[in-house]
């Protein structure tokens, strides 16, 4: 079964979507409209009931959300119950009465949510009775009250639908500064304006899941909110959230696809995304974005990968990109690449060759003594994929130099040529097992 929650703005929709869905996923601030894409998450502990949160509505801009947007109209071919929110403290409103008077002409089930019933003990203001919705659910997000009762409902609730488990082969993320380009260059993979685009920097507040089918794989990509320099970010204020939001995706995806904007360069806040991501990605590219605003294009490119390979050491494996998302131009190229080389490039290593890599490496090099003595790499093995972790057996193994250690890295990644992932060297002195 399929949840949409929809309403006006700063009715707390976020909030009841985080409580019922237990992710966490949406940003809940003060700043009204703080949620300007779609977003959904399974219910918790109830399999195969999905909830969907949209924007706001606004009705001040005179907007009619249900027939403009387009991923409304396709949502409404899934949608199975509407859950509409008010707020308790303006219980009737002539805007909610004609919103939910459009969502009976769709023919779907509709359950009234009053949020902000936070003196519970009392009785109700019976306004709401004027909106002749016959399952209606009073809730106090601060207080987590009446949520019992709405999930008990929604379990027993008999609605045929096809919903199933959604199954994803891999997860992408798209990190960068405010107006880089991020959601057009989202919306043109996708081939659909799902992201908000706007001259103005920082559109995207939250942020956006969305999912496609390249090649019958199945991919989840994430459009993270524009991330602002570190001495502009307020503590607690909504920058702050999203910031904090971006950067815990790294965790969770396959490939992070760092965008540059090309009329600017790389600068200071760059590099540190950039370090940033690299440290805990799986997987990375860079693409600088707007290359059609640059005139000699050529020289440019050249410049650039220099500069940024010179000034950050991270970058020595990674694979760099110019495109022009507003021009749909090389796009292709990006998403054809990141699936022959990352996604559908496992990297398993036979354990003979790493072991004569190792070899080859350390008479290359060796590392110096460590109380007079000699390191004595004996063996390694492989033990993941993505990221690519090696395990090396050793005497000393809590002694290795990071410096050496960072030659390893660059003389595996240069030997297998491997680009783009990220690779960590673990050290054991214990008794290897596979002899």
């Amino acid at each position: 079964m399929n949840c949409l929650l929809i309403g006006k703005q700063n009715v707390g929709k976020s909030s009841i979507y985080n409580i019922l869905s237990q992710t966490n996923s949406n940003i809940v601030h003060n700043i009204g409209g703080t949620t300007r894409d779609w977003h959904v998450s399974e219910l918790y502990k109830l399999p195969n009931i999905y909830i969907y949160d949209c924007p706001g509505i606004s009705f001040e801009n005179k907007i009619n959300i249900f027939e403009t947007n387009n991923i409304f109209k396709n949502l409404l071919k899934k949608i199975d119950l509407f859950l509409y929110v008010i707020d308790y403290k303006s219980i009737f409103n002539q805007d909610d009465y004609n919103s939910l008077n459009k969502l009976r002409s769709y023919n779907k089930n509709i359950i009234l949510l009053i949020n902000k019933f936070d003196n519970f003990q009392n009785e109700p203001n019976n306004e709401y009775y004027k909106y002749a919705i016959d399952n209606t659910f009073f809730l106090s997000c601060s207080h987590k009250y009446g949520f019992s009762d709405l999930i008990d409902y929604l379990k027993k609730i008999k609605i045929k639908s096809n919903t199933s488990k959604i199954k994803f082969d891999n997860t992408i993320a798209i990190f960068g500064k405010p107006n880089v380009g991020k959601s057009t260059f989202l919306n043109n993979l996708l081939g659909y304006q799902r992201s908000n685009t706007n001259k103005i920097a920082g559109t995207t507040s939250d942020h956006v899941i969305s999912d496609f089918y390249y090649k019958k794989k199945h991919i989840k990509i994430i459009d993270t909110a524009g991330i602002q320099k570190k001495s502009k970010i307020i503590k607690k204020s909504l920058d702050y959230y999203t910031t904090k939001k971006t950067f815990e995706n790294l965790i969770k995806i396959d490939l992070a696809i760092i965008l540059l904007d090309s009329s600017e360069g790389m600068n200071r806040q760059d590099k540190n995304i950039i370090n940033i991501v690299t440290k805990k990605a799986a997987n990375v590219i860079i693409v600088f974005n707007k290359i059609d605003l640059i005139k000699n294009k050529k020289l440019y490119i050249k410049e650039n990968i220099l500069n940024i390979t010179e000034q950050v050491n991270q970058l020595y494996n990674i694979k760099i990109f110019f495109i022009s998302a507003l021009l749909k131009k090389d796009i292709k190229i990006v998403i054809e690449y990141i699936y022959k080389q990352i996604l559908s490039n496992k990297h398993d290593f036979k354990t003979n060759l790493l072991n004569s890599w190792l070899k080859k490496a350390v008479n290359k090099k060796n590392h110096p003594l460590v109380n007079k003595k000699r390191i004595n790499f004996k063996y390694v093995v492989q033990i993941n994929n993505n990221p690519i972790i090696i395990k090396i057996f050793c005497n000393f193994a809590n002694k290795i130099r990071k410096d050496y250690r960072k030659y390893l890295i660059n003389d595996f990644n240069k030997n297998f040529k491997i680009l783009n992932r990220k690779t960590i060297l673990k050290f054991s002195k214990e008794k290897n097992p596979y002899i």
